[in-house]
């Protein structure tokens, strides 16, 4: 090899870069891999070499890549691991993502050959994770066809078959030819349950191969074998596998297929009652000596069923001795019959009798000796395989452990989630409904804004109605309960008059919506006009909830070959490719985008109404762009004796929301980020009374909207599309000039770790809906004059503001801690704080002032009061007095009117509602 290497340096490569060298080696090593996988790894070492003196570091990675992988391929698993330990942390440095994929990809299969399967799920899911974040289709389905082959291996056939047909579900949307599947197909095919279903993937295996491809065919054929056998599906069918298996491997001397396949058909000729042919069979198969011992006692065992089914009980028994004292023992049997015969031959010369016996002595004491070791090692071997056998259980058992413990998390995240997204769409309409029914009592000498207020009401009663019946709805349709009910309309005015229902709502969000149709206007059918509204109800809701502002929804409808065919075009975020099918199933909730809400029954619900109508509903999207939704339903003219001529017509409805110019007086700028455009409507009523008001309708249009503008005080919703509440947050946290900002989390979460993430974050405040009107506006005041007192203090004590933030903020939160500590001793006050800072008075007020805009009393007060309103938020307590002792404030007068203060409503109003 060297010498071979030598020549050609001196010729031809001595002339290259060091770089062109690795890249040569590197190409070389991969294109002998199948024939010799030691002259590769000599050729990988030699990439390594170049690839570092020309510090490459894409060709270092891919050089020591190579190495790890083919010394995997070479069985070396141990140096494999180290290799691939080093590669991780030279990846580290250099933060290649392809790379880490490959990395965690070969970690997961080299601990699956090292039994260690935990470990090789672990990475397997890992390297499944990077593949997402490089959003490389064929690596992902390459990590899914790794997993399922994992849990194949490990007879968790149910979970890999969902990973195998997820990656098959990629290669085929991404057109991979049939050739490259054929790996998959083989693994697919273990996980079949059915003869109909190994039918059709051994002959998607089939295809996969080229006719000339023998030894792919020879291994179908034969394992096809073997697996009807353990299946018992089709002992025929077996056989003429098994037939064509042998053929094929004896015809390019394929011998441990050829071995595999004879047992199969002695084991098929057992099954048939054919002993003399199994027996045939399986010593074919046994001349063949390929097997393991394991192997070979299998065959052994066959063997003595066989022998003994023909009568013939002492070549059985010889052969059940084979299985105790293994192969060896074999041939003491054949020793003692040529000996007796050779006894029994040369019996009349003594000479020759006495040397005979001397030799079958030797005989015998040599195999007494290979006896007693031979069975000694049997018996080791025997325990070593119990040994195994049972650690491989208590392995499986541990392994489905693991993998029953991962679905519970699941289901857990998913219910949390669930509920969590139930909570947002029932609190969100309640806001709406008791808001607007209190600005209706406070209108009341307005009829206009009361009539507003009350139908806003009605409106957001009617979509927690709305959100039952479907959950109703879809119980009735399990239990075969839902029945059509057809009426007679006109197709155009009723497809009309559903999608301009929307218009005003899609005018809040400053969405335009257009209806485009070529149905003539006397086109006269049935349909079941309430479930058709509650799909394209449900249609045009999500077009609107995920389309940004300043877009357009396009609704077209046209009749063709007998059947509506109505498509909903929106330009929000889009659906990823591989959940285009999903969104369509119960509950489901997209970890692809920010979540926005929803109970995840809507679009399931839709598709099964549509199917029941005879219809469908499918999607075609390009994530990031926008989607189409398109709902077939058949339908039959209703002939009229009166009608216009059935000439095409097309209306549009379009309109948009007029921007109107207001010119406010000078007051506190807030911006109002909420994405459902009754609830940012409702905010800005209560709160342009006092405030200018501007709406975002997510965090993105908020972030373009603070660029451009600047705001003294910003509310937002948590769950909203592109980008949420926390996720606006962090990135306000980035810019120096936006971060200090008073901030308030208006959500329907109320779980306390999405309070918790978003007081770490800085946030100023955290409203839960529903919400009375007057807590806002004491949370929004107070917070601008805090603002206010910080900026004027900053004016007035320019020399003494400091640029130590870091500092300063952790001596904030060990401010707060302190406060926290000594909350329910009321004796506590500014000197104690001072002197456990280690800080004068002084000093203090001036840090408080300049981060806080309050001073030392206030800032105790504040932390007393926000302790208190979660005593109450919380019903801790059933009485003032004990939350009152819990926080420090002996007098009842001044904590009821300190609290009103600082949160619109008074502790006994609050008590009172939370009981």
């Amino acid at each position: 090899m060297g010498s071979i290497f030598f020549l050609e340096a001196q010729t031809s490569i001595q002339s290259l870069s060091n770089q062109q060298k690795s890249s040569y080696f590197n190409e070389k090593a991969h294109n002998i891999r199948r024939v010799n996988l030691d002259s590769s790894l000599y050729y990988t070492n030699l990439a390594i070499t170049y690839s570092e003196k020309c510090t490459c570091d894409s060709l270092q990675l891919a050089s020591k890549f190579k190495k790890a992988y083919f010394l995997y391929h070479s069985g070396k698993y141990d140096e494999a691991m180290e290799m691939l330990n080093k590669l991780d942390s030279i990846n580290k440095k250099y933060k290649n993502h392809y790379y880490e994929y490959k990395i965690n990809s070969l970690f997961g299969s080299v601990h699956s050959y090292s039994n260690n399967l935990s470990k090789a799920l672990d990475y397997s899911n890992i390297a499944l994770d990077n593949s997402i974040k490089l959003k490389d289709s064929f690596l992902i389905a390459e990590s899914y066809e790794q997993l399922g082959y994992l849990y194949t291996f490990n007879k968790l056939d149910t979970v890999a078959k969902k990973y195998l047909y997820k990656a098959l579900d990629v290669y085929n949307a991404l057109k991979i030819p049939e050739k490259d599947k054929y790996g998959l197909y083989v693994i697919l095919r273990e996980t079949a349950t059915s003869y109909k279903e190994f039918n059709d993937i051994t002959q998607l295996c089939l295809n996969s191969i080229s006719p000339e491809d023998a030894s792919s065919l020879a291994y179908i054929y034969v394992t096809g074998s073997t697996f009807l056998i353990e299946k018992e599906f089709d002992q025929n069918r077996a056989k003429i596998d098994a037939l064509r298996g042998l053929k094929i491997s004896d015809s390019i001397q394929y011998f441990p297929l050829k071995q595999i396949a004879l047992y199969n058909l002695g084991v098929l000729s057992s099954f048939e009652g054919n002993h003399a042919e199994a027996i045939s069979y399986f010593l074919e198969s046994r001349k063949i000596n390929n097997n393991t011992l394991e192997n070979n006692i299998l065959l052994w065992e066959e063997l003595s069923k066989a022998y003994e089914n023909v009568g013939d009980f002492k070549i059985s028994n010889r052969y059940k001795d084979s299985i105790i004292f293994s192969k060896d023992s074999l041939y003491e049997i054949r020793a003692s019959n040529e000996y007796s015969e050779f006894d029994v031959k040369y019996k009349t010369t003594e000479k020759d009798k006495e040397i005979a016996q001397q030799q079958l002595e030797i005989a015998r004491q040599k195999n007494s000796r290979n006896l007693w070791v031979f069975g000694s090692l049997a018996f080791l071997l025997i325990g070593f395989v119990l040994f195994q056998r049972r650690n491989n259980i208590q392995k499986r058992k541990k392994i489905a452990t693991e993998v029953a413990l991962q679905k519970e998390q699941e289901f857990n995240d998913l219910r949390t989630k669930l509920l969590g997204n139930i909570a947002h769409e029932i609190r969100t309409p309640l806001t709406l409904i008791s808001g607007n029914l209190n600005l209706a009592l406070e209108n009341f000498s307005n009829p206009e804004k009361v009539q507003k207020n009350i139908k806003t009401a009605l409106e957001n009663s009617k979509k927690v109605t709305d959100d039952a019946n479907e959950i109703l709805e879809l119980l009735k349709y399990e239990k075969s309960k839902t029945q059509i009910s057809k009426t007679t309309v006109l197709l155009n005015e009723i497809l009309q008059r559903m999608v301009h229902s929307f218009i005003s709502l899609a005018q809040m969000k400053e969405i335009s919506i257009a209806y485009k149709t070529t149905i003539p206007t006397e086109y006269t059918t049935e349909i079941d006009v309430e479930k058709t509204e509650k799909i394209i109800n449900n249609l045009i809701s999500n077009a609107i909830k995920y389309s940004p502002s300043q877009k357009e929804i396009i609704v077209t409808s046209n009749i063709e070959s007998n059947a509506l065919l109505l498509k909903v075009k929106d330009e929000g975020e889009g659906i990823h490719y591989d959940e285009t099918e999903k969104i369509f199933e119960r509950f489901y909730q997209s970890s692809k985008t920010n979540s926005v809400g929803g109970v995840g029954i809507g679009l399931s619900l839709s598709r099964e109404l549509a199917e029941f109508m005879g219809g469908s509903l499918t999607v075609a999207s390009d994530f990031g762009k926008g989607s189409i939704f398109t709902f077939t339903l058949p339908i039959a003219e209703i002939p009229q004796e009166k009608k216009m001529e059935p000439n095409v017509v097309s209306n549009t409805i379009s309109e948009k929301k007029e921007v109107k110019k207001i010119t406010y007086p000078a007051q506190n700028k807030i911006l109002i980020v909420e994405d459902n455009p009754q609830m940012a409507k409702y905010l800005d009523e209560i709160l342009s009374e006092n405030y200018n008001c501007t709406l975002a309708f997510d965090g993105i249009e908020a972030l373009a909207k603070l660029e451009t503008e600047s705001f003294d005080l910003i509310t937002s919703d948590i769950m909203m599309p592109r980008m949420d509440g926390f996720q606006l947050r962090e990135n306000l946290n980035k810019k120096a000039h936006l971060k200090n900002i008073p901030f308030i989390l208006i959500s329907a979460k109320t779980l306390e770790e999405d309070k918790i993430r978003g007081f770490k974050m800085g946030i100023d405040d955290y409203v839960v809906k529903p919400f009375s009107k007057n807590e806002l506006l004491a949370r929004v005041a107070n917070l601008l004059t805090h603002k206010k007192q910080r900026e004027k203090w900053h004016l007035q004590n320019q020399n003494l503001v400091t640029d130590t933030e870091s500092s300063d903020t952790k001596l904030l939160k060990k401010i707060e801690q302190l406060v926290i500590e000594n909350l329910s001793n009321e004796a506590y006050k500014i000197e104690s704080l001072a002197q456990q800072v280690h800080y004068s008075q002084r000093q203090l007020t001036r840090i408080l002032k300049q981060y806080t805009g309050m001073t030392p009393v206030q800032f105790i007060l504040e932390i007393r009061l926000q302790k208190a309103y979660q005593l109450l938020q919380h019903k801790t307590h059933f009485t003032l007095s004990e939350v009152r002792y819990d926080v420090g404030i002996s007098s009842s007068p001044y904590f009821n009117k300190k609290f009103k203060e600082r949160f619109g409503i008074a502790p006994a109003e609050m008590l009172s509602e939370r009981k």
